[in-house]
């Protein structure tokens, strides 16, 4: 069975030969342990990044690839942002935020935006690698396309602090750029899709309980959710939705939105796949910091063998980290997770 194919068979709640393992994300890794840039990944050529890409999520034991997720800094810098991706070992950094105001998204339009961040060094990098993985190991692996669910979209247009004050203060303004962010989500998804990405991948870390309430999490997150998702849906490719933090209060809202996996950071694993058996697969839960980061394989493989154990082999998990890898994490603990599910039942 392939990387792809137990994937796949998982988010169905089919069989598999043993519980797919995978690593959320893991440039900032790859960044620093080859001692590059952003910019130095973007500007291979697409077949040797390819190579390189591919080279390291067999490395890491992964049965899926990201495409590479800081792409996502065109839309910031065609609107009037900058970004710097320059640093060796680094994730880029915002300089500058790309609006203003939250009116000031009335200066633009979808498709103005769409079509300058397809042109983006950027998108033109990212066209050409997922083209070339497809190519290469497309049948091996599954190969997510990124893009950022409603409200980190705006918060990556007028800052953070900006779309928390007009989540109370101007509430009009708010909907307006989250609808904006759902419309060009859904372009820059269908535009990965058809440069081979075989799944979709939505990071929603503005929608964590420690950034925002219930009640704006099902005000302002589910619908453009459930929008991107039904756009999606007509790929037939798997979704997958991650958001950090505690997400045991997301799980019930989530059922009915129409993603194939939640990536958790922290949530009660029997409660967790309890929920949402039957609607989607839960990916991740392995603690980035107790496990990954600072504990040893034994503790990462025991770990593993748990969670493994909980779910079973009629599909419903990925075992993986709970969020990205942190830059440091030992080699040793990746594979003692993704080395590990083969032996655990």
């Amino acid at each position: 069975m392939t990387g792809r194919e137990r994937v796949e068979r998982a988010v169905k709640f089919q069989h598999v030969d043993r519980v797919p393992a995978a690593v959320l994300d893991g440039y900032a890794w790859i960044a620093k342990h080859s001692g590059m840039s952003f910019d130095d990944m973007f500007s291979m050529e697409p077949e040797a990044a390819a190579e390189f890409i591919a080279e390291k999520y067999e490395q890491f034991g992964s049965d899926m690839i990201y495409a590479n997720a800081q792409a996502s800094g065109a839309v910031r810098e065609v609107m009037g942002g900058e970004m710097d991706f320059s640093k060796k070992g680094a994730n880029p950094t915002v300089k500058k935020a790309s609006l203003r105001e939250i009116d000031d998204i009335k200066n633009f339009t979808v498709g103005e935006v769409y079509e300058k961040a397809i042109n983006h060094r950027l998108f033109k990098s990212l066209a050409g690698q997922l083209e070339a993985l497809n190519k290469k190991c497309g049948e091996e692996k599954l190969i997510l396309a990124f893009g950022t669910g409603p409200l980190t979209m705006a918060a990556g247009m007028v800052g953070m602090e900006k779309l928390m004050m007009g989540l109370y203060e101007d509430p009009e303004g708010i909907r307006r750029l989250v609808d904006f962010s759902v419309e060009l989500t859904e372009k820059l998804f269908d535009y990965q899709m058809a440069h081979g990405a075989t799944a979709v991948s939505i990071a929603d870390p503005v929608s964590s309980v420690n950034l925002i309430s219930q009640e704006f999490f099902e005000e302002y997150t589910m619908p453009g959710l459930r929008e991107i998702c039904s756009e999606e849906r007509r790929h037939g490719a798997p979704i997958m939705l991650h958001i950090c933090g505690d997400a045991t209060t997301r799980l019930e809202p989530l059922k009915d939105v129409g993603i194939d996996m939640f990536s958790v950071d922290r949530v009660d694993m029997a409660r967790a796949l309890e929920v949402s058996r039957g609607h989607y697969a839960i990916f991740g839960n392995l603690d980035t910091v107790e496990y990954m980061l600072s504990g040893s394989p034994d503790m990462v493989r025991e770990r593993g063998r748990e969670l493994c154990k909980l779910a079973g082999q009629e599909g419903g998990f990925i075992l993986a980290p709970g969020c990205d890898l942190p830059p440091d994490t030992p080699i040793e603990n990746i594979w003692a997770m993704t080395m590990s599910p083969e032996d655990i039942i």
